[in-house]
């Protein structure tokens, strides 16, 4: 009996050693548990933080791109309505240049019909005054530049516009029916002229035609005519004379 009871309980003891863990390895897996729980939260807490900091960030970044989006887009507003404003500039000025180019192509087709003009009217203009303002005409047939063509004619038309005004002498040959004739010439403006020989044997007066400028003599007031021409030669004043016109000069 006694041996029994004590293989019984040698077994009992070996059943209790082999069913339960050490208190030394229990507590070991507690600890292991522990700190793995421990490292963890430590883990979750340094996201929490790390994904705060990370927010504040990507909320700043978020402001400055919406800031700098706003920027970009008023800039763009702004370069936008720029082109808009250079466009109608642009569109401005293409018809302006085309309003020019239609006045300049305006005068140049008109511009043969001007000339043709101003040759009639030297045509019909005193000799003396077509004599002086032929070589303007030659200049101005050789301009090629529409402005200074204009130019050119201006130029004859103030000439002839100040010779409208002028009481002028001059001493030259004229034909008369054929006849040269060495003559002394007296001139009222571009429209009525007067002319006498140095023998006074013949006396006349001068006014333009569509043909040109016509001399034509006169049976009386050859005295007249004389004193006329000397009073104009002297610059001094003399008395009232009654000088001979063509009623139809232009």
């Amino acid at each position: 009996m006694k041996t029994f009871t004590h293989g019984y309980a040698y077994l009992f003891g070996c059943t209790l050693c082999v069913a339960m863990p050490s208190w030394g390895q229990a507590t070991a897996n507690l600890d292991e548990l522990t700190a793995q729980w421990l490292a963890l939260d430590k883990s979750t807490q340094k996201l929490k933080s790390d994904w705060q900091l990370e927010k504040q960030q990507l909320k700043l970044r978020i402001g400055l791109l919406t800031q700098e989006n706003s920027q970009l887009s008023a800039q763009i507003k702004q370069e936008q309505h720029n082109q808009d404003q250079v466009s109608q500039q642009r569109q401005a000025l293409l018809s302006a240049q085309t309003d020019i180019e239609q006045v300049v192509d305006a005068y140049r087709l008109a511009f043969p019909s001007m000339l043709s003009r101003i040759q009639q009217l030297l045509a019909g203009l005193p000799p003396y005054l077509e004599h002086q303002l032929a070589d303007d005409l030659n200049k101005l047939t050789e301009k090629s530049e529409l402005t200074a063509q204009y130019q050119g004619i201006a130029n004859i038309a103030k000439q002839v516009a100040k010779a409208e005004n002028l009481i002028v002498v001059k001493q030259g040959m004229i034909t008369l029916n054929g006849t040269p004739l060495l003559t002394e010439q007296l001139y009222l403006g571009h429209r009525h002229g007067w002319f006498i020989t140095q023998d006074n044997a013949t006396a006349g007066i001068g006014y333009p035609r569509a043909d040109g400028w016509q001399w034509q003599p006169v049976d009386a007031e050859h005295d007249s005519i004389r004193q006329a021409i000397i009073s104009a030669k002297n610059q001094v004043p003399g008395e009232l004379l009654h000088l001979p016109v063509n009623l139809g000069a232009k």
